[in-house]
């Protein structure tokens, strides 16, 4: 598993590519983050995520939907924890690791088991979903990793979903 420190510093030299390096054949590259939540793995695009922390306190909150955990308090501020296992499958994940999500209006992060890697894919590795069927889904579709295909997380819908659950 990646620490902080290390993760922040591929972020790092990853953006510190030249344009001509991102750009393989004509085709755009994308940088996601793969993570495991209890034995399951699943991706978010880089820009999505803030920062890894480890084992902060939890602090839990009554009344509130399941998968909604509790609260960390990171430089002063809560963040909203959600545990996306007990979201997408009903059974909570017992980790301290937290992904801090990069969201301007939102403190939000999530708990997952570890950080896979970072993986830069071109577009024929990503499979975004282009039609709405109308069900509530929480993927923006999937990516082509070392011959498995690993759902992307939709963030806004995990989001709206938490919103219509706290009736905001």
């Amino acid at each position: 598993m990646m620490n902080n420190d290390e993760l922040l510093e591929r972020i790092e030299k990853e953006q510190s590519l030249d344009k001509k390096d991102r750009i393989v054949r004509d085709e755009r590259i994308e940088k996601f983050i793969v993570f495991q939540v209890a034995g399951k793995k699943y991706a978010l695009y880089a820009n999505d995520i803030r920062e890894i922390i480890l084992d902060y306190p939890l602090f839990y909150v009554p009344f509130v939907p399941p998968y909604v955990r509790g609260f960390i308090n990171r430089h002063g501020e809560p963040y909203t924890v959600l545990d996306l296992n007990a979201l997408f499958e009903q059974e909570r994940n017992e980790s301290a690791v937290f992904m801090v999500i990069n969201r301007e209006n939102d403190q939000l992060a999530f708990i997952i088991s570890e950080i896979l890697e970072i993986a830069k894919l071109t577009e024929k590795n990503i499979h975004l979903i282009t039609e709405d069927t109308g069900e509530e889904g929480f993927f923006l579709g999937s990516i082509s990793l070392h011959e498995q295909e690993i759902f992307i997380v939709d963030l806004q819908k995990v989001l709206e979903r938490l919103e219509r659950d706290l009736g905001a």
